[in-house]
């Protein structure tokens, strides 16, 4: 970009909404979806399945208590999160931004069943984005991307 240019970028708020109504209460996110690659524990639920997914319909967690990521070839930002918990009254949870291989940015959350927390983050220019339970189930109700413009 050069200096003084006008910053071209947007963002784009996932809420997993599109998924209500597919048939199943749970189930693994679609191949690509929302244009990541995303881990094999990566399933989203319906209300149909658990009282979790508030305020909306339609939420993703992590199968199987397992880490999570999702993954894209060009570089995008993270900027906040907003996620509770299935079961589990309080956990840490930790939350890492990778580019090619390294990683960039870590931030440690607590997260609560009864709640929704938002993680506000500043992760930029990252491909690859990580989240770490210890083996707890956590739900993300939302996701704030940001994507520069070309």
């Amino acid at each position: 970009m050069l200096p003084n240019a006008p910053d071209r970028s947007r963002e784009i708020v996932i809420t997993f909404e599109d998924l209500y109504g597919r048939g199943q209460p749970m189930g693994p996110l679609p191949r690509g979806y929302a244009g990541f690659t995303w881990s094999e524990s990566a399933w989203f639920m319906t209300r149909e399945f658990s009282s979790s997914v508030r305020p909306g319909q339609a939420a993703l967690f992590n199968a199987h208590g397992e880490d999570l990521f999702f993954e894209r070839e060009h570089p995008f930002g993270l900027k906040e999160l907003s996620l509770s918990l299935l079961w589990m009254n309080t956990i840490e949870i930790l939350v890492e931004g990778w580019e090619k291989g390294m990683c960039r940015f870590a931030e440690t959350a607590t997260a609560r069943g009864n709640a929704a927390t938002r993680l506000k983050l500043d992760f930029r220019d990252v491909d690859r984005v990580g989240l770490k339970s210890g083996g707890d189930h956590v739900v993300i109700h939302a996701v704030t991307f940001v994507f520069k413009e070309v």
